[in-house]
């Protein structure tokens, strides 16, 4: 199955990604690269909707690992709204929910991003989870 990625930004120029399908080692390289461009044209404020993923490997957590490394320079900002439950379990087994904010919905995950609750610091977030809404 493929990963197909859609993009909007909002007007404060936060980039929405929709992601759709597995994110696993012959998916991810595309959107890694994806990502990596973007960090590199100058958006630090990003947003990964989860929705449509209904499988997260370790080479997945990966690509989200490596956003949060690429944006902690530029103070950026990192959400991921409404993940499967598979892809959930996934980000709180592996504890990444203590470093990048998690969100129920792609609204909340915006708010988060514009209102700074979704920061990517070295520090775990307070709680030791990144839950912001």
């Amino acid at each position: 199955m493929d990963l197909s990625v859609d993009s909007t930004v909002t007007d404060d120029d936060i980039v929405v990604l929709v992601i759709s399908g597995p994110m696993d080692v012959e998916t991810t390289p595309g959107l890694r690269d994806s990502l990596v461009r973007l960090v590199d044209e100058g958006h630090h404020r990003l947003v990964l909707d989860l929705s449509g993923v209904d499988f997260i490997d370790s080479i997945g957590l990966g690509v989200i690992v490596g956003m949060v490394h690429r944006l902690r320079p530029h103070d950026g900002s990192l959400a991921m709204a409404a993940p499967s439950p598979q892809a959930r379990n996934v980000l709180e087994i592996t504890q990444l929910t203590r470093v990048v904010a998690v969100c129920d919905t792609t609204d909340a995950a915006v708010s988060a991003v514009r209102d700074g609750r979704a920061i990517v610091s070295v520090s775990p977030r307070p709680g030791g989870q990144a839950q912001a809404g």
